[in-house]
Order: C-alpha cells, then structure tokens, then sequence
C-alpha cells in the first residue's frame, strides 16, 4: 500500500507525468496493487459472522465478503493484466524499437 503509494506520488511529480504510455501501465498496476491490498487487508474479518466457527474473527455479513472479494479479485486479475501489457510495451520498444508516439496512436 505504502510503495503503490509511493510510485503514484513519484510520478505524478516526475517531468512526464501521467503522459508517457510506460507512465500509465505503472499507475495501473500502482491502482490494482492497492485494490488487491485493500482486499487483503480485512482478511477474514468481513466474513460472515454465522460462519464464525470456520473462520476465525469472522463478524462481517454476505454483503462485505461479497465487496471483499470483489476488490480483491479486481485488483488480482487487472494487475495481471497491466503485466501483461507492460510486457506488451517492453516488446514493442525493445524489439521492434517504436517510439512512444507510435504506442500511443497505433497500440494504446
């Protein structure tokens, strides 16, 4: 939470800002990072409470597992696909050696 944090402040601050397409996949994965940590964060204490003698602490309701579990879930598989993206981008600059410009216009 603290580093995703910290990278979205960082270049928010930097020169190019949110303009640069390598600037954008980071933010992403700052983002799904975050939600990904918020859904971890509560553990098992948003599980429902007439489960309680499964899971310990549990005093939450169907609605905030629900919640839970989406934020998680959310933050899961759009980080995987920021990855995914981001190597997407890697390619195309390293391999093929396409300037930001053509990213932005033709890729993004």
């Amino acid at each position: 939470l603290i580093s995703s944090s910290a990278l979205i402040w960082t270049i928010k601050k930097s020169r190019a800002g949110f303009t640069t397409t390598y600037n954008r996949i980071l933010l992403g994965m700052a983002i799904s990072d975050i939600f990904m940590s918020l859904g971890l964060a509560h553990f098992n204490f948003l599980a429902p409470s007439d489960v309680s003698y499964y899971v310990w602490n549990a005093s939450g309701n169907q609605v905030t597992c629900s919640v839970q579990g989406f934020t998680y879930f959310l933050g899961a598989y759009s980080g995987l696909l920021y990855s995914c993206s981001l190597n997407l981008y890697s390619l195309v600059v390293v391999k093929y050696n396409k300037p930001d410009r053509y990213i932005r216009s033709k890729v993004e």
